[in-house]
């Protein structure tokens, strides 16, 4: 990766860096010292990786100087949203498919488009992710880290203790829970075959894309049938009177979800035997701390497979920052480069960058081939694309959970909690979207 060539211009998205090494300047280059704030979630072992991906960074561009921010998925978005409503977002941060879109549409996004082609290469990545989902109004907010698909997660030594056949690759939310029956059946009390989502609105999503409903429609509005939701939520009340997944009180306050860091999921306690939605993306983590223990199924299927194709992440650059050009660079060092490629691997899931794919793959280890093998396998199986909603969504999501968890301790019947929520999701997203 070299420089562009004017780097040290002002043009008002911040300066340039100096080329590290022998410590020569590029043409054009600064030589005053940047500091660029990079934020990101996830488990350690990606913490671990990043840092020395970093540090390579600095390295080859000794004039910046990456501050690292860190944290696990549960509290990323909460310091992430106080940061930017106080004005202090990181110059570099970690973006979701869940929020990129309210993220950009609120201008918090950096429109990195002016760097493409001199800071920032984009020529190797697959140009309609970068059209489809990076690009927001116009604007590329997002440069693809990796290829990922929606998955379960199965702790495969609890059947393995069970004495009972783990689920298919390709199972239905009734294969599923009968197998959960099995194995409370085998192991008793305070296990549980299925975790709880149903207050996860990704996962009532992926279960209306397998009845072939959609969670919004084209108006930003709510889009499903107030069937599908009664349905969802009846199944789930059943699994929790039945005890083949957890009381609220237990969900609640001592099974998180955290999408990332499997040293909080009950899943590696040996606590509940299938958990999600999560991502491929997130299958190293586990597999790291659980070896041959864990493993992936499809999100469960109705007329069709409930999993869904996504970037698995994006980095994306502060509106904000004076150091956009420099934050372009890091983004460029981190997605294309081979030298980050070998520190980082498939830690983040497959990388979108082809040439990276291409030249990692005498490495791929049997966890990233079987990584592999899982996306290839959701791509053939006909799935949605994750669908982020109109601005506000993630205000949605918060309200979604809120609402089902009354459902679940009891302080509101099914037909309520329908009501509740369709109604004040349409005010959220009437407020936000006019």
């Amino acid at each position: 990766m070299s420089l562009l060539a004017a780097c040290g211009q002002d043009n008002g998205n911040g300066g340039g860096a100096t080329k590290g090494g022998n410590g020569n300047k590029e043409q054009g280059a600064q030589e005053e010292k940047i500091e660029l704030r990079f934020a990101w979630w996830g488990s350690q072992g990606r913490h671990d990786r990043t840092l020395q991906a970093i540090a390579k960074f600095e390295q080859k561009y000794q004039n910046i100087k990456v501050i690292p921010e860190y944290s696990s998925w549960d509290g990323y978005w909460e310091k992430l949203s106080t940061q930017v409503s106080a004005g202090n977002a990181p110059d570099v941060m970690q973006m979701s498919i869940l929020y990129i879109k309210e993220y950009s549409e609120r201008e918090v996004l950096a429109d990195l488009n002016p760097f493409v082609g001199s800071a920032l290469k984009i020529d190797d990545l697959n140009a309609d992710v970068l059209s489809n989902q990076g690009t927001i109004g116009g604007k590329l907010t997002g440069i693809p880290v990796a290829d990922n698909a929606s998955v379960l997660l199965v702790n495969n030594e609890m059947f393995d203790q069970a004495k009972i056949g783990k689920p298919e690759k390709d199972s239905t939310w009734d294969e599923l829970f009968a197998i959960s029956r099995e194995l409370k059946a085998a192991l008793g009390d305070n296990v549980y075959g299925m975790f709880d989502s149903s207050s996860s609105l990704e996962a009532f999503m992926y279960y209306l894309f397998s009845k072939g409903d959609k969670m919004y429609s084209e108006d930003n509005r709510l889009g499903y049938n107030d069937e599908n939701l009664k349905a969802w939520m009846s199944m789930w009340e059943t699994a929790r009177k039945e005890g083949i997944a957890p009381p609220a009180n237990i969900t609640a306050s001592a099974l998180p979800l955290s999408n990332a860091d499997p040293n909080k999921d009950a899943l590696l306690k040996g606590t509940v035997a299938m958990m999600g939605p999560t991502w491929i993306a997130a299958f190293p983590a586990y597999q790291s701390v659980m070896t041959d223990n864990v493993d992936m199924i499809s999100y469960p299927r109705a007329e069709q497979t409930g999993s869904v194709l996504q970037t698995a992440m994006f980095f994306s650059a502060s509106a904000k920052s004076k150091k956009q050009e420099a934050a372009a660079l890091l983004i460029d060092f981190l997605v294309n480069s081979e030298e980050a490629a070998d520190i980082l691997e498939t830690e983040r899931g497959l990388p979108e960058n082809k040439k990276v794919r291409e030249y990692l793959a005498p490495k791929f280890t049997d966890r990233d081939k079987k990584m592999i093998a899982m996306l290839e396998h959701v791509s053939q199986s006909n799935p949605a694309w994750y669908d982020a909603g109109p601005k506000g969504a993630g205000e949605v999501t918060a309200l979604f959970e809120k609402v089902i968890q009354k459902h679940q301790f009891g302080k509101a019947t099914i037909e309520e909690a329908v009501k509740e929520f369709r109604v004040e999701a349409d005010k959220i997203f009437a407020r936000n979207n006019g």
